[in-house]
This record gives C-alpha cells, sequence and structure tokens, in this order.
C-alpha cells in the first residue's frame, strides 16, 4: 500500500531514496555481482556456487542500528565470500516488520548463504561476536543463536517450486530427489531429513532444555495474531475466571512512527489504568513478563463485536428486507451508536482520546451493553501524540490530534452501521455523499445523516490542496456507456515498460509475475478483448503477456494462477504456438499433486488442453478420468480434497469440466460423473429460515462465484444443458433469490457484486436495459424488478472517476484495482454480460453446448 497512493503496488516500487541505507549504493568489490528484486539487494562473490539449500542466516537489528550493522555484514561477507542480501532502505526494513507483516518474514534485515558448515559457524561465531550488543525483533522462523541478532534455519537458496495443496509455494529438495515445501512458519522446524550441524543440534538441545517459570494462566484460543503479538482468550487458573491476554513482542510490530507493540502496550496500560471503573472499558487485573514477551490481563468481555454483529444482522444482506426488518435494525443501531457516544463521552471525560474506534473495537455484550477495547492508540487529549495506526475507514490523515480524531470516527460509525462502506473515502472522501445516499434506505430519525455530514464536513474542510485523480463518478442513466468508460480507464493504467506487472490488481498479482488470469495481465485482456472494445494495444500487451508467461516457474499451471489460463488465452486470440508451447509445460508438470478445483488445480489445466476446434486430448481425458475414479471412491490415484466448496477450489468447477468432456466426447459417463461432483459441493450448502441457499463456512453464509452458493448454481447452470433434474432446477431457482441482496461488500467478480451481476444474468430471465429502472445509486422503488436491473444500479456504491474514467477499488477497498478477480476487468465483463446476455461469467466456461459422437468411453463408468 505504501508505493502508491491509488494502486496497490509492490514495497520494491516505494519511493525511499532519501531513506537507503549506504550500502545500498556502494560499488561492491571487482567481480562481485550485485542484483537487486522485491525491495532486496543481493551480492554474489566471483566463481562460487551456493548449494541449492541449507543453513541461511537472518540478521535482525532495531531500525537506527541498521546501517552500521549493514556495514560489518558487509565487511564479513567480503573477506569471506559469502553471498547475501540485504534490504535497501530504512523505510522497507520498517515496512517488513510492521504490525501486520508477515510474521515468519518480520524482522529480517539481512540473509547469509553459508556455503557449508565451516562458514556457517564462522558468521554465527565471529559476525555473532561484532554484532553483540545489536537488538531487534525476534524472526519467528528461526533459531536465534545465543542473545545476539543472528537468527538461522534450514531452507532454500536456490528458486524451487512445488505444489502443496493447488498453491505452488517455494521447495527444497529431500534426500531422495522428491520437491516438497520450503516451509516458512512463525515457529522454528527442521525437516527431518535435513543435515544438522552438531554445534546447531547442541544448541537445539540447549534451547529445548530452557525452562520459565509458567504464568498462572492458561490459553485456551488466540483470538488475533500479528506481527506485533497476539490477543488470546485464557484462563486464570488460580480461581478459574477467563481473562484476555493481550502480547507484545519487544522490537516488532512496528506502526508509522517506527513505535514497537512493546511500547503501545505500555501506552495502554497508562490508559487503562487512567480509566479504571467505567463500565464501558476492559478493568486492567494484572501485567506480566512471559519468556521475553510482554502481556496485559484485562476482563473478558462476553459478547462479539460490532463487526460480527453487522455481518449476521444487517437486514440488506438479506432478499427482501421488509418494512418492519429496517425498522428493527435501525432501532438496534441507533441503541448501539447512542451507548458508543456515550462511552466516548465517559472516556473523554477522563482526559483521553480513544484514538481507534472503528466496528472491531466494538464489543456489545450479551445484554447488549456497549464496551470500547483495544486502548494502544489512545492519549491523553492534551498530549503532543499522533495516532500511527487507524482503521482506513474511520480515520483521515487530515486529523490527527484531539477529541476531534473520535469526533470524525463516531461519524464514521454512525454511517457504517447502515452503509458498511466507509473505506471507500480513504480514496476520495466525496463518496461519503454516495454513501449517505444509500442510507436514506433506512427510516433514520429526522436529522440523523445531517449531524454526520455536518461533521464530516467540518473534518474535511478545506478540501484537499492539489488536483486528485481520484473523485467521485457520476453513474449515467445509459448504462451502456459504463462499458466504453471503465474500458478506457483500464487500458491508461497500462505499464508496458515494467516487467513485474502490465495492470495494476490486488495484491495477488505479484508472486505470479503479474501475468495470469485472476490478478494479471490474462485476465484483463481476456475481458477487454471479450467485450469488444476498442483495444489498440492488443497485440503489444499479447506479446508482454507472453513473455511474462516463459518467466512462470514450472508449478505454476493453474486456470486462474498460472500459465493454463494464460495458454487458453493466448490460444483464443490466435496465439496458437505460444499456447501450444505453454500447454506443453503444462502436460510435464501434471506429475504435482494438484487438487480438483478450476482456480489453480486439475479441472482448470484440463479446460485449458481442451482447446476449440480440436478433439478432446488424452491428458485432459486422463484428468477426467482420476477425477470420476475419486469421486467413486477409486484410490488408484486419488486427487486430494479441496479444501473447501464451490466453484473455483471446490467440485463444481471439476463439475463444468467433466460436463465438457461430455460435449467433447458425448460419453454420459461423464456427465453422470459430473453431477456427482456437484453433489458433493452440495453436502456443504444450508439453506436459512427463508429457503435461500448458502455455503455453509462456520458462522459465514456465503452466496459469491467464488466459494459461494452462486459458483455452484452456474455449475447446476450448465448441467441443466444436458438434462433436466428438478434438484438441478432447485439449485437454480433457490440461488437465483438468494443472490438479491442489495447490500454487498465488494464490488469485484470472485467475491463481490459483480459475481452476484455476472451470476443472475445467466440465471434470470429479466430482458437486457440499457437504462436503471431504479433511484439513485440502485435504491429500490417499489415498481422496480429486482435481479440484474439491480445490481447492476448498485454497482454505484462502489465506483470512482480515476482521471476522469470509472474505476473500482479491489478487495481490499483501500486501492483501485483493474484485474478480473476483483477489479475492473472483472466487473467490466459481469456489466457485459449483464447489457448484452451473453451468458459469460468466468472466461472459459463458456464453451460450444453441442454434444459430440461418442468417443472415449470413461473407464470409472
Amino acid at each position: 500500500m505504501i508505493a502508491d497512493p491509488v494502486h496497490v503496488d509492490s514495497p520494491a516500487h516505494v519511493a525511499d531514496t532519501a531513506s537507503r541505507f549506504p550500502l545500498a549504493d556502494q560499488t561492491p568489490p571487482d567481480g562481485w555481482r550485485v542484483a537487486e528484486h522485491g525491495g532486496w539487494i543481493m551480492w554474489h562473490p566471483p566463481h562460487a556456487q551456493l548449494p541449492q539449500q541449507g543453513w541461511k542466516v537472518h540478521v535482525s537489528v532495531n531500525l537506527d542500528d541498521a546501517a552500521d550493522a549493514l556495514d560489518l555484514v558487509r565487511e564479513h561477507c567480503v573477506r569471506h565470500r559469502i553471498a547475501f542480501k540485504f534490504q535497501r532502505s530504512r523505510r522497507l526494513a520498517l515496512v517488513n516488520n510492521e504490525k501486520y507483516a508477515h510474521r515468519a518474514g518480520s524482522g529480517k534485515l539481512a540473509a547469509l548463504y553459508p556455503a557449508d558448515d565451516t562458514a556457517l559457524r564462522r558468521i554465527l561465531d565471529d559476525l555473532g561476536a561484532q554484532l553483540a550488543g545489536y537488538r531487534g525483533p525476534y524472526v519467528l522462523s528461526d533459531l536465534r543463536w545465543h542473545d545476539g541478532p543472528l537468527y538461522l534455519r534450514y531452507g532454500g537458496f536456490a528458486e524451487l517450486w512445488c505444489v502443496d495443496g493447488d498453491q505452488p509455494v517455494p521447495a527444497v529438495t529431500r534426500p531422495d530427489g522428491t520437491l516438497v515445501p520450503d516451509r516458512r512458519e512463525p515457529v522454528f522446524t527442521v525437516p527431518d531429513w535435513a543435515p544438522v550441524p552438531d554445534f546447531v543440534a547442541e544448541h537445539i538441545a540447549a534451547v529445548d532444555a530452557q525452562t520459565d517459570d509458567e504464568p498462572p494462566y492458561r490459553i485456551e484460543e488466540a483470538l488475533h495474531h500479528s506481527n506485533a503479538g497476539g490477543v488470546y482468550r485464557a484462563t486464570d487458573l488460580r480461581d478459574g475466571r477467563t481473562v484476555v491476554l493481550r502480547e507484545a513482542r519487544p522490537h516488532a510490530g512496528l506502526d508509522g512512527a517506527g513505535t514497537d507493540a512493546l511500547t503501545r502496550l505500555r501506552r495502554e496500560e497508562t490508559m487503562l489504568r487512567r480509566l479504571a471503573g467505567l463500565d464501558c472499558v476492559p478493568q486492567l487485573l494484572d501485567r506480566l513478563t512471559w519468556w521475553e514477551h510482554q502481556f496485559l490481563v484485562e476482563e473478558h468481555i462476553e459478547g462479539d463485536t460490532l463487526q460480527h454483529h453487522l455481518a449476521m444482522r444487517h437486514p440488506l444482506i438479506h432478499p427482501d428486507p421488509t418494512h418492519q426488518d429496517l425498522t428493527d435494525y435501525t432501532a438496534w443501531a441507533l441503541d448501539v451508536i447512542d451507548q458508543v457516544e456515550a462511552a466516548l463521552a465517559q472516556v473523554h471525560a477522563r482526559g483521553v482520546v480513544f484514538g481507534d474506534l472503528h466496528t472491531a473495537n466494538v464489543m456489545i455484550r450479551p445484554d447488549g451493553r456497549v464496551v470500547l477495547v483495544d486502548f494502544e492508540q489512545a492519549y491523553l487529549a492534551d498530549e503532543d501524540f499522533t495516532p500511527s495506526l487507524g482503521d482506513p475507514g474511520f480515520a483521515t490523515p487530515r486529523i490527527r490530534r484531539g477529541p476531534a480524531v473520535d469526533t470524525y470516527a463516531l461519524a464514521c460509525l454512525r454511517l457504517a452501521v447502515f452503509v458498511p462502506l466507509t473505506p471507500l473515502a480513504a480514496l476520495c472522501d466525496e463518496k461519503f455523499d454516495d454513501l449517505l445516499t444509500v442510507a436514506r434506505r433506512f427510516p433514520l430519525p429526522p436529522g440523523y445523516l445531517d449531524r454526520i455530514r455536518d461533521d464530516l464536513h467540518t473534518a474535511l474542510n478545506p478540501p484537499a490542496p492539489g488536483r486528485r485523480r481520484v473523485t467521485r463518478f457520476t453513474w449515467p442513466a445509459d448504462q451502456r456507456r459504463l462499458i466504453d468508460s471503465l474500458a478506457a480507464g483500464i487500458r491508461a493504467t497500462a505499464t508496458p515498460h515494467r516487467t513485474d506487472r502490465l495492470f495494476p490488481g490486488d495484491p495477488g498479482q505479484f508472486p505470479h509475475g503479474g501475468a495470469t488470469l485472476a490478478h494479471g495481465a490474462a485476465g484483463v485482456i481476456w475481458a477487454l478483448v471479450n467485450t469488444g472494445v476498442d483495444y489498440p494495444e492488443r497485440d503489444e500487451h499479447l506479446d508482454w503477456l507472453t513473455r511474462a508467461a516463459r518467466r512462470l516457474p514450472a508449478a505454476h499451471l493453474g486456470l486462474y494462477d498460472g500459465l493454463a489460463g494464460i495458454a487458453a488465452l493466448l490460444d483464443r486470440t490466435g496465439r496458437h504456438d505460444d499456447a501450444g508451447e505453454l500447454l506443453d509445460r503444462c502436460r510435464t508438470g501434471l506429475h504435482h499433486r494438484y487438487g480438483p478445483g478450476l482456480h489453480s488445480g486439475l479441472a482448470g489445466i484440463g479446460l485449458a488442453l481442451l482447446r476449440p476446434g480440436r478433439p478432446a486430448p488424452d491428458d485432459a481425458l486422463h484428468i477426467g478420468d482420476r477425477l470420476a475414479r475419486t469421486l467413486t471412491g477409486d484410490t488408484k490415484q486419488p486427487v486430494p480434497e479441496p479444501a473447501r466448496p464451490g466453484l473455483l477450489h471446490g467440485w463444481s468447477g471439476p463439475a463444468i469440466f467433466l460436463t465438457r468432456l461430455h460435449e467433447a466426447t458425448g460419453d454420459p459417463a461423464w456427465l453422470r460423473a459430473a453431477r456427482t461432483a456437484l453433489r458433493r459441493d452440495l453436502q456443504h450448502t444450508v439453506r436459512d429460515d427463508n429457503g435461500n441457499l448458502h455455503v455453509r463456512d462456520g458462522a459465514r453464509r456465503l452466496f459469491y462465484l467464488d466459494e459461494g452458493s452462486a459458483g455452484i448454481a452456474v455449475a447446476a447452470h450448465t448441467l441443466l444443458r444436458h438434462g433436466e433434474r428438478q434438484w438441478l432446477r432447485d439449485v437454480v431457482t433457490t440461488v437465483r433469490r438468494t443472490i438479491d441482496v442489495e447490500f454487498v461488500l465488494l464490488p469485484g467478480l470472485f467475491h463481490g457484486r459483480a459475481g452476484l451481476l455476472a451470476t443472475a444474468a445467466l440465471l434470470t430471465d429479466d430482458p437486457p436495459r440499457g437504462t436503471t429502472p431504479h433511484g439513485p445509486l440502485g435504491l429500490v422503488r417499489d415498481d422496480a424488478p429486482h435481479h440484474v436491473p439491480a445490481h447492476l444500479a448498485r454497482l454505484a456504491w462502489h465506483a470512482y472517476a480515476l482521471d476522469g474514467r470509472l474505476a473500482f477499488p479491489g478487495d481490499t477497498l483501500l486501492r483501485i484495482s483493474t484485474d478480473l478477480a476483483a477489479g475492473g476487468a472483472g466487473i467490466l465483463s459481469a456489466i457485459h454480460a449483464a447489457l448484452h446476455r451473453t451468458a459469460v461469467t468466468l472466461p472459459f466456461l463458456d464453451a460450444p453446448t453441442h454434444v459430440a459422437p461418442t468417443g472415449h468411453l470413461l473407464a470409472a463408468s
């Protein structure tokens, strides 16, 4: 997020010139090679051959000592010809140790790659002695060497990949030559086959033998984890009382000002002591040190967060809410807001500013009473303190001090309990006007919205200086204009000069070279080509995509996250030779243990192998055979069971692939297998009290295209083309009603409104409409039909103008995205499907429906 205020970008592109470490700009000795990748600078000695894997050493020191420590690292590595890499700047080192940085990788300032045990021991002894006294965050994935800032673990030196649960992951090689995942978890482990030097084994044994006094608490459940530490529900062993332990890791979990978790924990302790006795604040019970981490022991608040209540109670997430539903919810929400306001008044009366008010920091007890939690950002009202953390939907950089911080957050909360989309204002505060319009759907008391508007206006006035690229988008009455505006905006973001991405998407673009269908260039190009918009850069972009695909590791084969999807796109756009080259790579990689799914697994790869106008190849038939045998319980070549149900990751995707095999061969056994696959996904669904069909995911009920009931209905619709079945018809009919909801958190295709729009366009018989029959922003009118026109109009809730052209945020809601899964390309495709009834939901599911003469017979039939 730090590299670009408008789009998600790699930290490697952050503007950090002023904070670069001196070593980043030094010239290495003769013969040394220097390369930079992802914000890391690698120094490699001349004529050195590194092993593919081994014991690597990480250096972790605090920011103020980083430059000096790197000088010592350089001196040691150059003298002893050891390859090493390091973070290029103080700013990137801070990002790598932020509160929500990846816990397994956090704190690593430099990494050293010794070629043998002798070099490893020399690093630990000699460099360790030079760095003695330096302190830094504990590297959770590693073993600390004594009490210094050096950490080590066994892992890969070279870039190798394998597949783990459908996902390509970094790999190491077992002694028998098998590639296995290089586990990078926030706990130190050693593969049972890895060679362990004697001096490392002795140190591991010494660490294991250490004992610490156990505190009188038993941890029952982790409520939250971050790089700063955890929040745990625990039992006080002295009296059986349930408490909450709030953990702080020293030197870790930095905020924007570089303050660590321990400092913030002390701040919370100070504020809770000042607020003692208030019913709206947790009681502070104790403070303790456990190993090197510190904890606050606080009263456990029974109940759930306001965020949870919104997800469970909000009436607009259900089809056809009644006026009584809206009235009851409004009364409940207003009572919560009144209590929060009263709680803030009590906190302010003690001279304290809460500083971090948002829906996850408001607890609601079973009896309905409100409690404010998480005071690590609280401060005294007259204190010269600026909060450096905060929820983007409830904080603004234009208010940094005093009780006005809470006043602004409360105004956002008043709005968010009815329209939980306030993060949209982080890119453009004009979006508040749209959200206030949507809030008129509720029977609010006179003056309620005016008060919100006045409080926001006071906080945000005067407007930010300078020309803003992101502004409010005026939704046109003729919605056919949306396609041209959105497509032009997507094309304008292209960066063909870059090699890591062509179009800006969600964070998922970077692990796959910015090339794939879901988050990369392939999905954007597919959407632009499929909608038939003016696209003069098409050939240039296809050339870029072909080059990027050749750089992808062999394990990246999936339809939506790898080579198969890129090959399918190249084939459909006339690049048959390039497509064939990539499909050959897919064939050679099928020995990996892929799951059945459409997104990353065998069904998606199989769909790509089914090239239009050609007979089904043997490898596609073999994939189908494996899937069908797995469904019947045959264990000869079983396919791993998917981790979750749905179209992209469950058995619904294989149901579509097996149906395509029936169309390609005429063999009815493939249809029987397809129906079996779909029934397996339906086992994970549940009906609510009104008969609506959802995928069950713990307490959540999902209806999205990716892993919800909408995707299952797409598969059912595909099967209905080949024979009426009442249970299939029931799925389609029920889901068509289920997805007719007003509020959807995200706009995108996989997990948002665009996916519901595309599904509704496939499942309903409403005629196409170019103009909206709805009121402003899709508000319901009594005479308005639902389904397709309603979803289309309500895309305006999330719409921006970027340089005057239509644009949408991705799944973070904090940056504009153009990708297929979450951003503009997927929304473009859904709008096109809605206006032109193309029956297209996702790429390459729209195969011809003719049935070929009977050919290959399913072995399992």
